[in-house]
């Protein structure tokens, strides 16, 4: 059964040539015709080509409200490919961030956005926003930024004012390490499902949505190989012995490595559940799961490794294993202590050398 549009009517006529035609209309916007490509096309109620001509019509309101607007931006925005090549969860971020945006400034003209003044007004939004949450704030006008630049780009601004604001949200982990001490504990007193769990993270060092997400198929027995979700880069690396040792001997109950309640995929809530239960019991709040990531970059410094070694192994750039390192490296005792020793086998070395030595000759002339 056909559906009756709203407020779609047809006007009945007879041409000179004798056909009867109808002509359609609707109620509050005019003669709906044929769009530029359909004009070949079947143009009636329930036809293709007239569902996108009267789709158009309904939304030219819409579309007249935005136009020439920040809003306007931020709509072609979520249409352009920048936007939906990025993984569900950030589009799903992106979304609410983008709507605080509207609400604020989408009817602001483009001329406003691209005014100098306009810079002063974003910032003191971000430190309003900030007020109930320093780290959403800061979000916002990343996205703000990013949807700006986005338009740049592309020639529908010439300048974005939203660029590199600095920060209000500023966390400091740079002590939150899982030394040797949290690690002993967390295993002998996590469950079976949460210790391997935290085994896989330390030993991929990887954010939490991959290691849930990661898959059996995944792992041949010597390597894991998969693409993150976020990046999107590979990372192919072999296990180390221990981490082998575990995967070998867990169950195979669910097409994800870490199988949650009846043998099926974690949801990530319920997972942060369980791990924020498991944390306590082993007397580790204040940890995260995030921070096995700097742990296992730590550790692997700690080993020799380079930073592009390391960047192979946990999917990252250069650039930010060297950031990590800046951040995490400082806490850990095992570095000063090599930068102790090295320093007192120089003074030694170099004491040694000051010591004149002479020879037998020198000697027996002496005597």
């Amino acid at each position: 059964m056909r559906t009756q549009l709203k407020g779609v009517y047809a006007s009945r006529r007879r041409r000179k040539d004798g056909k009867a035609v109808a002509y359609w209309y609707l109620r509050g916007f005019g003669a709906l015709r044929p769009l530029p490509g359909d004009e070949s096309e079947a143009f009636a109620p329930g036809t293709p080509a007239f569902m996108r001509a009267y789709n158009d019509a309904i939304n030219a309101p819409v579309k007249a409200g935005r136009s020439g607007t920040l809003k306007e931006l931020t709509h072609d925005y979520t249409k352009s490919s920048d936007y939906t090549r990025l993984a569900p969860r950030t589009k799903a971020d992106y979304l609410k961030h983008i709507a605080r945006i509207e609400a604020k400034f989408g009817g602001h003209p483009i001329a406003a956005i691209e005014d100098p003044k306009i810079r002063s007004r974003f910032l003191d939004w971000r430190d309003t926003l900030a007020k109930a949450s320093p780290r959403q704030a800061d979000s916002t006008m990343a996205v703000l930024r990013v949807v700006l630049e986005w338009a740049r780009n592309r020639g529908r601004i010439g300048i974005n004012h939203a660029i590199r604001p600095k920060k209000v949200y500023r966390a400091d982990r740079s002590d939150k390490l899982w030394l040797p001490p949290h690690i002993e504990r967390f295993r002998e007193s996590a469950p079976a499902d949460m210790r391997l769990a935290f085994e896989l993270a330390l030993g991929t060092g990887q954010r939490q949505a991959d290691v849930l997400k990661l898959a059996w198929s995944s792992y041949d027995g010597a390597r894991i190989r998969f693409r993150q979700g976020k990046r999107h880069r590979l990372v192919d690396m072999p296990v180390t012995q221990s981490l082998k040792v575990v995967l070998d001997a867990a169950p195979r109950t669910c097409a994800t490595i870490l199988a949650g309640p009846g043998s099926k995929p974690w949801h990530q809530i319920t997972f942060q559940h369980h791990w924020r239960k498991a944390t306590l019991a082993a007397g580790c709040d204040g940890l995260h799961f995030h921070d096995l990531r700097g742990t296992t970059c730590t550790t692997l410094s700690e080993a020799g490794c380079t930073p592009q070694e390391i960047a192979a192994v946990l999917g990252w750039t250069v650039q930010t294993v060297n950031a990590m390192l800046d951040t995490y490296q400082a806490m850990t005792a095992s570095l000063s202590n090599n930068a102790v020793a090295k320093l007192e086998a120089k003074r030694a070395a170099d004491s040694s050398a000051d010591t004149p030595v002479h020879n037998s000759g020198e000697r027996q002339a002496s005597a």
